[in-house]
């Protein structure tokens, strides 16, 4: 599915209010080699932190609010925490429940560690099953620009309970978020880190970004692991909230027990994002 640290992708805004603000994100994505659909809801309030003229000091602040994600296999919902005490350097936290549907589309049972693609999990859709999980998670971020290039390194640790139905005997299930095959008690890894080249600026003007990036997948117990190298683009045509970003990725697959070849996996975003101080009513 669509990488989780594309929305460090926005165009970058300009320097926000010294006031608690409403900010919120709703982005939906499409995704082939894996075939995905996923929308992701994000609302907080955020106060500011230290601020001053510094180039590091702009845009600190630290929020409280909700995370809901819902694609055709699963829906999780809970709480969330971010908190950038400097503009370099930003992580959340979160807690959510998750809900996976019985449709074949989610969770199904596996023994080992290869037959993800979705074919040979489409000639097993009657061995999909409906479950519950917690979740708790922890997403750190590095960014830095120089000229106009901008560097991120981010990571996404998260751990996963799931609930074993009582008919199930496999030590593994299929997970389709991470796309990775793990144990019902899991701790998983994604470490994505990308160079892009910033064609146009952003802030209160159109922006475009464009360069290499990787991607690395890992679960800690089932030892399941998957790793891609490819390209992103991320534009922003215009600088009202109304104006989406688009995010496009292109990731040739170098280390997975299925897709290793010559297809690249796929991916396309766009996202809305907003962040408006309480009391004043957002522009179109």
């Amino acid at each position: 599915m669509f990488p989780l640290l594309l929305a460090f992708l926005a165009a970058p805004a300009a320097t926000a209010a010294d006031v608690p603000s409403f900010w919120g994100r709703e982005s939906i994505a499409v995704a082939g080699w894996p075939t995905g659909l996923l929308s992701t809801t994000i609302a907080e309030v955020r106060v500011p932190l230290h601020r001053s003229d510094s180039i590091v000091f702009q845009n600190t602040s630290a929020g409280l609010g909700v995370q809901i994600q819902a694609a055709p296999a699963f829906v999780v919902a809970g709480p969330r925490l971010s908190f950038a005490p400097i503009d370099v350097f930003e992580v959340n936290l979160k807690a959510a429940r998750g809900w996976f549907f019985g449709n074949g589309l989610g969770l199904m049972p596996f023994d080992e560690l290869s037959g993800t693609l979705s074919q040979t999990r489409g000639d097993r859709e009657a061995e999909g099953f409906g479950s519950q999980m917690w979740l708790l998670g922890v997403e750190p971020t590095v960014k830095a620009k120089v000229w106009k290039l901008v560097m991120f390194d981010s990571w996404t640790i998260d751990y996963l309970d799931i609930d074993r139905p009582a008919d199930i005997d496999s030590p593994y299930t299929y997970e389709a978020l991470r796309d990775l095959v793990i144990s019902f008690e899991e701790v998983t890894f994604e470490h994505q880190a990308g160079l892009l080249f910033e064609a146009m600026p952003g802030g209160d003007k159109p922006s475009l970004r464009f360069g290499p990036t990787y991607r690395d997948r890992w679960a800690l117990n089932s030892k399941d692991r998957s790793a891609a190298v490819g390209v992103l683009i991320a534009a922003k045509p215009g600088v009202k909230p109304a104006v989406p970003t688009l995010v496009g990725l292109a990731l040739w697959y170098v280390i997975d027990n299925d897709r290793v070849g010559p297809m690249p996996f796929l991916a396309a975003q766009v996202r809305w994002e907003v962040d408006v101080p309480l009391g004043k009513r957002p522009g179109i």
